[in-house]
């Protein structure tokens, strides 16, 4: 399935970032700012769905629900819910061995998403009719949402030395693990050097770039190998659901886990200077942006599913239109002052993920 790319461009002036220098975790920016990527795809019927289902004080913004799972596990409630939020396989120990055999019975963040798609999907062709249930399925929407930023965070598919944990690393002079540095050290270094601490330009910027500068691979993330994805437990409540593929996902970030997170591990290492500086530039194609944008693109494909599966995909003229009027917002001038050229003739380059 491919991307949805009429984006409502009032939605993004309309999002709130926390100021960069006040966030100090990944459970805060790094889930904003995947919600925030989600919302910009999601279309007007599927937005107007989830504003229902959510707490009005979220405000149908599914980057202020974000969050919320960090926030509860801690309570008698939900305390079942903190085994969902990571994966581990045995035998994984990169960066020297990379293994990703995954076991269906196991209680982790692939089980999990799972089960909360699943939920979802039930309670939209069964409404809630009662408080309880109107609960059940507004907790599930905020777990979806936040099991999707989990996933496409490393190390939350790797369990050597407590996935980072316990891997202790230098940040400038300060100590640190490698575990914190993915979940928001490097985020809040890039968007205050790079981006002039605005949270909102860094947003602006990964919208711009899947559109165009990791062109043509981001219209195909949203696509699921059949062949990879059959005889799982969940495909009789998921049939419908073409574009939830997290066992593949969990596979690609444990494979990211060997090729660049582990790479080099040294806790005597300073990671703020030559390592901040591969992961979140132009020699891994701003790796960093890209697997937060490609939560929030696959998340927004998912709930587009569920909640508006009639609406037509664009068609390819639709699509570089729309990548030369966000252009032209981007600079300021006129969309109508852009020729339609295509994306091969103004030389962007294509990153592979």
């Amino acid at each position: 399935m491919r991307i949805s790319t009429a984006t409502t461009f009032v939605v993004a002036a309309a999002l709130t970032l926390l100021n960069a220098g006040q966030v100090q975790t990944y459970g805060i920016l790094g889930h904003t700012l995947t919600g925030q990527v989600a919302q910009l795809f999601l279309t007007p019927e599927t937005a107007r769905q989830v504003k229902e289902i959510l707490p009005s004080y979220y405000d149908g913004l599914l980057s202020k629900a974000a969050p919320w799972p960090d926030t509860i596990k801690g309570q008698a409630k939900y305390r079942w819910t903190s085994i969902f939020h990571y994966v581990n396989t045995p035998g994984d120990d990169p960066p020297d061995t990379c293994v990703f055999e995954y076991n269906y019975s196991g209680k982790d963040v692939i089980n999990g998403l799972f089960n909360m798609t699943s939920q979802l999907e039930h309670f939209k062709q069964n409404e809630p009719t009662s408080p309880e249930l109107i609960s059940d399925r507004a907790d599930a929407l905020r777990f979806f949402v936040h099991f999707m930023g989990d996933l496409h965070q490393p190390l939350h598919t790797c369990g050597k030395l407590r996935g980072g944990n316990g891997a202790f690393a230098k940040w400038g002079r300060a100590k640190t693990n490698l575990h914190r540095i993915w979940d928001g050290q490097m985020i809040l270094k890039d968007i205050k050097e790079r981006y002039d601490n605005n949270p909102k330009a860094y947003l602006d910027d990964m919208i711009e770039m899947s559109r165009v500068y990791w062109q043509p691979e981001a219209k195909n993330w949203t696509y699921c190998d059949p062949e990879k994805n059959q005889d799982n437990p969940w495909s009789g409540s998921l049939q419908h659901i073409t574009t939830l593929c997290p066992i593949e996902w969990a596979r690609a970030m444990s494979l990211l886990s060997c090729s660049t997170v582990w790479k080099g591990y040294d806790e005597q290492r300073d990671y703020s200077t030559d390592y901040f500086e591969e992961v979140t530039g132009e020699s891994s194609g701003r790796l960093v942006q890209r697997l937060i944008t490609m939560s929030g693109i696959r998340m927004a494909s998912i709930l587009n599913q569920i909640y508006d599966p009639a609406a037509p995909a664009p068609t390819d003229e639709e699509y570089e239109y729309d990548v030369l009027r966000f252009k032209a917002q981007r600079w300021g001038r006129s969309h109508r002052s852009f020729k339609r050229i295509s994306l091969v003739k103004q030389g962007y380059v294509k990153v592979n993920v």
